[in-house]
């Protein structure tokens, strides 16, 4: 399967997931970092998982067998329940209403899977082996996360304060591009500080 990596806006989005142990609650865990109505359905439900939801107000929980009018309205669906025949059956019929589906530890069931996430408010990195092996996709990350400055989460927020005035102040792309990578240059050389005054020097080192 030829994954693509789409980056989404998912806050408010519609989570069904089906399960109430471990595995579910890990899910819960990432997904509640992006602001996602998360519903949960499970007969059993851990208690770790419960203290979740009670200090969410964005999850919910229903204590029931799964049900194929669970997925009614949802925008995707997790399944984490461990019980192979249960995750294919949800995977058919999500997948039968177009509704996105990720079923844990049966790649063939997946429609989409999670990546190995590195999350600095806004950077995000997404890291995947494509589900052939999620363990060295998190082996990955450590790596990766060793070599990303912690300025960087700054220096994103800061570029993104003088974006506006650089696009409002040059004619082409090719220009836009020069001075953008000339800001990141002044960026990393300076902790993540960068500022509109230091964008207009730059534009005007670059005769604009």
């Amino acid at each position: 399967m030829a994954y693509f990596p789409f980056i989404m806006d998912i806050e408010d989005m519609d989570c069904l997931i089906v399960g109430g142990g471990n595995m579910a609650l890990h899910k819960a865990g990432i997904l509640a970092e992006y602001n996602v109505n998360i519903h949960i359905v499970a007969a059993s439900v851990c208690g770790s998982l419960v203290k979740l939801a009670e200090s969410n107000k964005r999850i919910d929980i229903k204590q029931k067998k799964f049900d194929g009018k669970d997925i009614n309205g949802m925008d995707f669906v997790v399944v984490a329940t461990g019980d192979k025949a249960l995750g294919v059956y949800i995977s058919k019929i999500c997948k039968e209403q177009k509704i996105p589906v990720n079923v844990v530890d049966i790649k063939e069931a997946c429609s989409f899977i999670f990546p190995a996430i590195i999350h600095k408010e806004p950077l995000l990195a997404a890291i995947s082996t494509g589900g052939s092996s999620p363990a060295l996709a998190a082996d990955i990350k450590k790596s990766v996360e060793k070599i990303i400055p912690d300025y960087y989460s700054c220096l994103a927020v800061n570029l993104e304060k003088t974006r506006k005035y650089v696009t409002t102040n040059t004619d082409n792309a090719s220009t836009r591009k020069q001075v953008f990578e000339k800001l990141v240059l002044y960026g990393k050389e300076h902790s993540g500080e960068v500022t509109e005054d230091i964008a207009r020097k730059i534009m005007e080192e670059c005769k604009i």
